[in-house]
């Protein structure tokens, strides 16, 4: 049984893991914890202990089990970080640099997504900018999506729930996260970050295609830009020679 969302990328299951193994960790403690609260109330009632014993906690018989739940606790944290190395390693650090590129932009309250013109950059002059509500990102299947994420205006935070993919941006501040899409389908992208009155409709889209279906889908989009851009036919000259002698002749009627 899986609680979260589904996944859809090749590093999810990883994180999901790692929540499972912090999970442990913490249920495992919260046990201890309960035991270790509720089993003096029991153990040391006023009926059976009528006198109160001060313990300061120095003694050797008392400061090991505060040792024991120092080593329990030392010894947690050591395995949950050496889980996560790799997976860090892999998420934050190898960004790879194949793949698509495209940008995501927070404003209030929409994202803005950006697909690279003909020079193959993103964030110049000859991008592809789809800037509406509820919008959809096209990406291939397959194929390392390297995603420079922006803000605008105040600070957002970009959340692929499918994607396992969470980063709060900050105007002025560019940061390049990727993902690699495994599963055909359409997941939300939505704004976890309280960025103002119209939060709760900053929903957008990614659809992930076939390679063959992204294809045709980007060149639709820059057929669609061309045409934009093609220049138009100038405006047929107005022959003012033959107004010009129309007029004479009824000025001499």
């Amino acid at each position: 049984m899986n609680i979260f969302p589904e996944n859809a990328t090749t590093y999810g299951q990883e994180i999901d893991n790692l929540f499972y193994l912090i999970l442990t960790f913490v249920a495992i403690a919260f046990v201890i914890s309960v035991v270790v609260l509720f089993y003096p109330m029991f153990r040391y009632s006023e009926k059976r202990n009528p006198k109160a014993q001060y313990i300061t906690g120095e003694k050797k018989s008392h400061f090991k089990w505060v040792m024991y739940a120092l080593i329990m606790l030392a010894m947690s944290d050591f395995i949950i970080m050496y889980a996560e190395h790799g997976t860090w390693e892999k998420i934050e650090e190898d960004v790879p640099t194949d793949g698509i590129r495209v940008g995501i932009t927070g404003i209030q309250w929409n994202w803005v997504f950006n697909y690279a013109g003909k020079d193959g950059k993103v964030m110049t002059a000859d991008d592809i900018v789809i800037n509406e509500a509820n919008s959809e990102l096209h990406v291939p299947i397959n194929t390392n999506i390297i995603m420079e994420l922006r803000a605008r205006d105040v600070v957002h935070d970009v959340f692929l729930p499918n994607a396992r993919t969470k980063y709060d941006v900050i105007p002025g501040r560019t940061h390049v996260k990727w993902a690699n899409f495994t599963k055909v389908g359409k997941y939300e992208v939505v704004c976890s970050q309280i960025c103002g009155v119209l939060h709760s409709k900053m929903r957008n889209y990614i659809v992930v295609d076939t390679k063959e279906d992204y294809d045709k889908y980007m060149a639709a989009l820059y057929a669609k830009q061309d045409s934009a851009n093609a220049p138009k036919p100038a405006a047929p000259a107005i022959d003012t020679t033959a107004k010009a002698d129309s007029t004479k002749a009824a000025d001499k009627k």
